[in-house]
């Protein structure tokens, strides 16, 4: 099967073509439930893991753990969980993320800091220059951060209508001045953090981006801009691309049952006409027929297999070794992402992360 054909990028072999997606669940990073978790996705054959939106701040700033080693402690911990992942034969990266607060801090509320955006909106002032350079920065450290800490690659999360996304999108960018304006301006941000990026951690660090690829609103993302942008982001040092939405008005970035299988793999298939890095689709892509369909056709280089593997962290390996028969299927019911959505959704409660797998998130419990 092309599913377990190996794939190298920028220097690294990915072992197969099946990524594990990056989703926010609430575990933590280093943790023994984090690691735990997904430990276990490794250990059922994922060619990758891309673990969850991380904040910048966490990677490059020790005021954000609030104490005075935190980045340093947190290098010291994930090294030791890389190299177990290491062990099983997977590759591990992180999603980096920010979102509209300055200073970001670790994602949840700071004192002091303020929202922000693009352009100004009745919740958030408009960055200045010097900070949406200052950002770009952020992104630099944390990935370098990163390869310090034993990954194997970082990706951008620039979907989901998220700031780095904002930037993209005409729907969000509002800006008269060198980062807004026209299509060339409204990629600046973008084009310049991946530069920096790949200053900090050399040539020879793959760059992953996730690209909000399409917006259903007035002014927001259109396909031929993102496939210019793309072209625009793989010079600048992107090494692949994870393909899904910008701001998810009209629909989710998690596609409900209803939703058709494979549900962007359209996107990716636009995206991946305009580069020459691979690209990996996404959207409710559960079964290894149609996982094998978009690759044999060549719609994708990769696949991005996000709540299944919650579902079943051995889908991997029970399709390579012809027991599909035996996969506990994905509802695409979407309660995984409770912990994201519901504050106070604890990990001391009983509630099952997942309908179909009450081990998911509770590996380390036994």
């Amino acid at each position: 099967m092309k599913l377990f054909e190996p794939l190298t990028i920028n220097g690294m072999t990915v072992r197969n073509r099946i990524v594990m997606a990056p989703m926010q669940l609430r575990l933590g990073l280093g943790n023994p439930r984090a690691r735990a978790f997904y430990l276990a996705r490794a250990s059922g054959g994922a060619g990758a893991i891309i673990m969850c939106g991380t904040s910048v701040d966490l990677l490059m700033d020790d005021a954000a753990w609030g104490r005075a080693d935190g980045v340093a402690r947190f290098v010291e911990n994930m090294r030791g969980f890389t190299d177990e992942i290491h062990a099983t034969g997977t590759r591990i990266g992180i999603q980096l993320w920010h979102g509209n607060l300055w200073p970001a801090g670790n994602g949840g509320p700071m004192p002091g800091a303020e929202p922000v955006a693009p352009s100004a909106t009745a919740e958030c002032r408009a960055l200045t220059i010097a900070e949406i350079q200052a950002i770009s920065a952020k992104f630099a450290a944390a990935a370098a951060t990163a390869q310090k800490a034993g990954m194997d690659f970082v990706e951008v999360h620039g979907a989901h209508g998220y700031l780095v996304c904002q930037f993209f999108s005409g729907a969000d960018n509002r800006r008269t001045d060198a980062y807004g304006g026209d299509l060339a301006g409204r990629m600046r941000f973008g084009v310049e953090t991946v530069q920096a990026m790949r200053q900090a951690v050399g040539q020879d660090f793959p760059i992953f981006y996730r690209l909000g690829a399409q917006e259903h609103r007035p002014g927001g993302i259109t396909l031929r801009q993102s496939q210019a942008f793309a072209v625009e982001l793989q010079k600048a040092g992107v090494d692949a691309f994870d393909i899904s939405i910008g701001a998810t008005a009209g629909r989710s970035a998690s596609p409900g049952p209803r939703a058709k299988p494979g549900t962007f793999v359209p996107l990716a298939e636009r995206i991946k006409a305009a580069v020459s890095v691979p690209v990996m689709a996404l959207g409710r892509i559960n079964t290894p027929e149609l996982a094998e369909a978009i690759l044999v056709d060549g719609r994708a280089d990769l696949v991005g297999i996000g709540r299944q593997l919650i579902a079943d962290p051995f889908w991997p390996d029970k399709v390579h070794a012809g027991r599909s028969e035996t996969i506990t299927a994905c509802l695409s019911c979407n309660r995984c992402f409770q912990p994201l959505r519901n504050p106070d959704w604890s990990w001391k409660s009983d509630q099952p992360l997942c309908k179909v797998n009450p081990k998911a998130g509770r590996e380390m419990e036994g």
